[in-house]
């Protein structure tokens, strides 16, 4: 693909962004796309994937469950109904980019797919995404700082801290915990306590 026609393509699916999703909706997108471009340089990610994949990671966030789940059905990619709904759209996401965009990408469509759950054989893109969407500016929740100040600091350790926050999350509101997420927390666990012990407490302090 042409620089031209990748262009082309960012304005296609920025204008039916803007168009399908909610302002506020809209506007998590965009800190996205700005966090993910900054953080590619650090783990070796390629700026126009980073952008890609960080456009379309919500793009069906806001479809109704009967849609997401007709698009699962279709793929007989039907593992994820048996959680929350809140998930569907990453991998709907990634289906339909292929679809509507003709996305061929590899890396950019696993990192869509994946951007809800994590998995344990993480990309850099996977990462970049992952950890852009949990603490974009719009963010504002206990602990997003503490993942900012890590994400300075190593991606992989940002990530360990928020895939843990996210698990204990689910658990205090007995959700189901999809298994490429514990797969993502086993796999970080054992990558970040490999040297040092890890000291959440130094990225703690106001």
């Amino acid at each position: 693909m042409t620089d031209a026609a990748d262009v082309e393509l960012l304005e296609r699916i920025r204008r039916d962004l803007r168009a399908s999703l909610s302002e506020r909706r809209y506007r998590h997108v965009q800190g996205v796309v700005e966090t993910a471009k900054r953080l590619s340089p650090r783990v070796g990610v390629d700026l126009r994937q980073a952008e890609l994949a960080a456009l379309l990671h919500d793009l069906c966030k806001e479809w109704p469950t009967d849609s997401l789940s007709d698009v699962l059905r279709r793929h007989h990619d039907t593992v994820w109904l048996d959680f929350s709904p809140l998930i569907w759209h990453a991998p709907a996401a990634s289906y339909v980019a292929r679809e509507r965009y003709g996305i061929e990408d590899v890396a950019v469509l696993e990192a869509v797919y994946y951007h809800s759950t994590g998995r344990g054989a993480m990309g850099p893109l996977d990462l970049v995404l992952w950890v852009a969407d949990y603490i974009e500016p719009g963010r504002d929740f206990e602990g997003v700082e503490v993942a900012r100040r890590l994400a300075e600091v190593d991606l992989a350790l940002a990530f360990r801290y928020a895939i843990k926050e996210t698990i204990l999350d689910l658990l205090e509101r007995d959700e189901t915990i999809h298994p490429t997420t514990w797969q993502a927390y086993n796999a970080y666990t054992r990558k970040t306590k490999r040297g040092a012990p890890f000291r959440i407490d130094r990225f703690t302090e106001a």
